[in-house]
């Protein structure tokens, strides 16, 4: 590996280093969950578009199906009247209708299984959305308290948060003790 790519490489890994120190994790994480959050809306709306075209195929499918039935009453009254030329035609309308009828009947099934396996899986990715949206929450909080706490022992002088040592607090026995001493002598 020559020296040049050896510098280069460094020299990435420093800026890498300092933008990082730049960049606030509370703020990229808020933006992180927003950008989930967003993308979860996308998915709900292609969801919704899916279950509309499901709907407008099966109503489609059940148009073509009256359509089939009535043709197929007309074809038994040509039939008992004996009107073949009408039979004929009937027939030739009904053939294709039945086709695109069946054709609509497996669109459905088939937009029932994209629908099924879709909100499987964004039933999934909103559950690990919650799950992370509250171990963010609960980390911001933490992140937010350790903050006000490194605000406040800044603010309080050391000696006055810190436990008193053995010395300090055998030297406040013998005070108080000489105080007693003190006030029954009196």
């Amino acid at each position: 590996m020559g020296i040049m790519t050896r510098f280069v490489r460094l020299c990435k890994a420093d800026i890498h280093g300092v933008m990082d120190q730049m960049e606030d994790k509370g703020l990229l994480l808020k933006q992180h969950l927003r950008d989930m959050r967003e993308e979860l809306d996308r998915k709900d709306a292609r969801m919704a578009g899916m279950l509309a075209l499901r709907e407008e195929t099966e109503r489609e499918r059940e148009e073509r199906s009256r359509e089939h039935e009535a043709l197929e009453r007309d074809l038994g009254l040509a039939v008992a009247k004996e009107k073949d030329d009408i039979a004929r035609t009937l027939i030739r309308k009904m053939k294709p209708l039945a086709l695109h009828r069946d054709e609509l009947e497996r669109h459905v099934q088939a937009l029932d299984r994209d629908i099924a396996q879709f909100r499987t899986v964004l039933d999934e990715q909103r559950l690990m959305y919650e799950q992370l949206r509250l171990k963010a929450s609960e980390h911001l909080r933490r992140a937010e308290r350790q903050e006000w706490e490194k605000a406040v022992a800044g603010a309080i002088p050391h000696g006055l948060c810190s436990e008193p040592s053995e010395a300090e607090v055998e030297l406040e026995l013998m005070r108080r003790k000489a105080g007693v001493k003190g006030g029954k002598e009196e």
